[in-house]
Parts: structure tokens; sequence; C-alpha cells
């Protein structure tokens, strides 16, 4: 981590203070650089993995953070999940070379307010902090919609289709998930191979699948709450997100957590 002690010029001129995340030492630095010749932005701190920034973003509460989604330990997906359920008055912006739909959904349900492609334009990031900053969203329409979509579909069809399991074929579904061997998988249960297989056939079955893959296709992140899940309440959270359009391609933001600029009109008063 490289904390920074906060400016009070950032505070008397009104900038928007900025936390940057990011575990590869050469861009998080160029994003530093780029950021901070925005004359509306302050960085204020840095970090180069997700438990550094939550600590650094607890005690300092930036208005605005970017985290790299594929940071080590702590990804950056989760650390605006703990942001979210501590209700901290920092806006989220994810990075991403190429999120999962999985991580998108959950990233809209955990109210992230903006979500970046590195192979995006230069100022796209720089646009991005301004709707941010202002109360809106930047999430790409044509990206995240079909994603939500798509992810919503699959969960749904899995909490059908699970509900058909017992309790032992969640068991042994979830160490198929965690990509462990046959002979390992029957010694943790305490079962033959034999009776492991029995199993497994039942589970494909009932889950209509035919491959440890497709398998791990249909249940990622659901044997177990996901984080959208245990932070926002699922779906329902996910399609209010993006019920209102912003202009530009974003997305309104819900009004729940003070924005930035409403911040420092208030510290105007």
């Amino acid at each position: 981590m490289e904390p920074w002690p906060r400016s009070s010029a950032a505070s008397e001129l009104n900038m928007v203070t900025v936390f940057v995340a990011d575990d590869h030492p050469l861009l998080l630095h160029g994003l530093i650089d780029m950021i901070a010749r925005d004359p509306n932005f302050a960085v204020v701190g840095s970090a180069r993995d997700g438990a550094a920034a939550l600590t650094a973003i607890q005690r300092d509460v930036p208005d605005v953070a970017v985290l790299d989604i594929s940071m080590p330990g702590l990804n950056g997906l989760d650390v605006a999940a703990e942001i979210g359920r501590q209700g901290l008055a920092t806006s989220c912006v994810l990075l991403t070379v190429g999120a999962s739909q999985a991580q998108l959904y959950d990233a809209v349900a955990v109210g992230v307010a903006g979500i970046v492609f590195k192979e995006a334009a230069v100022d796209a990031l720089l646009k991005c902090l301004h709707r941010v900053a202002a109360g809106g969203r930047w999430l790409p329409a044509e990206i995240v919609s079909e994603a939500v979509q798509n992810e919503a579909s699959r969960r749904t069809k899995w909490r059908s289709l699970s509900q058909r399991l017992t309790s032992r074929e969640i068991e042994i579904a979830r160490q198929v998930l965690a990509e462990k061997p046959t002979g390992q998988i029957a010694f943790d249960v305490g079962i033959s191979k034999g009776t492991l297989k029995i199993h497994m056939n039942n589970i494909y079955r009932k889950l209509q699948v035919s491959s440890r893959t497709e398998l791990s296709q249909l249940a990622a992140g659901q044997i177990g709450p996901s984080v959208a899940h245990a932070a926002n309440g699922g779906a329902a959270t996910v399609v209010k997100a993006l019920a209102a359009p912003d202009a530009g391609g974003g997305q309104a933001r819900p009004a729940a957590r003070q924005t930035p600029a409403r911040r420092r009109e208030s510290n105007k008063g």
C-alpha cells in the first residue's frame, strides 16, 4: 500500500478524491499519472492488492475507488462488495480485461458505479470518473445488459434444478466444483468410488448436464451465497439498477448513497 497524506487543497478546491488499486506497478502508476493530470481529481492513495486497498478506503473514505477486478487475495469485486456492505460513501469503478458474465452481474448487484475495460480508449476512464463524480453510472450497456440477462437466466435455472439435489449430492457437487480428483472426493465424503459414480450420475441427470465442465458452468457462484446475493438480494437488485438509462451509455445510479457531487455541495454549506 502507498498511503498519501490527504491534501487540504483537494478539500478547499472541492476536488474529487480518488483511490487507485492495481497489482501491476506500471499500470498503477500510469493510472495515477493520468488521473492526477485532470484538475478535477486528486489521487489520495494507491495499493497493489485488495486487502491493502480496503484498509485504506475504510480509513480515508475517498470519493471514488478505481479497482482492478483481478487483484490477488481480495479482488476488486470483493472490495466493492465490502464497501457496499459497510455503507461507505465511496463510489467504486472496476477495471477489467475481460470480466465474466457472472462478475458483471455481481458488479451491478453490489452497486458498482462504473466498469471500464482496459482495452477501451485512453480517455474512457476519465469520462467514467466524471460521470460517477456527478452521480451517474458508467456501465457499457451493450455488454453489461446482455451479461446480466444471461447470468440471471442461468441462476434462475440453477435455483430451479438444484432444489432436486439431496444434501449429500450438494456436498459432492461442492467437491467437484473445487476441482478435486475423484479419489479425493470419495475419501473426503467417506464413500467408495463406485458409490460416488452413482451420485455423480444422479447429479448430472437432475441438473441436466453431462460433464464436470457443464456442471461448473451451471453452478458457478451458486453453491454457497454469491457476493451479489449476499450483499444485495440478487436479480431484483440488478434489474432495478439497470432500469433507468443515463445519457452517454451509462446508467442512472440509485440515490441510496450520497454522491461525490452532493458531498461537495454539502461541504460548501
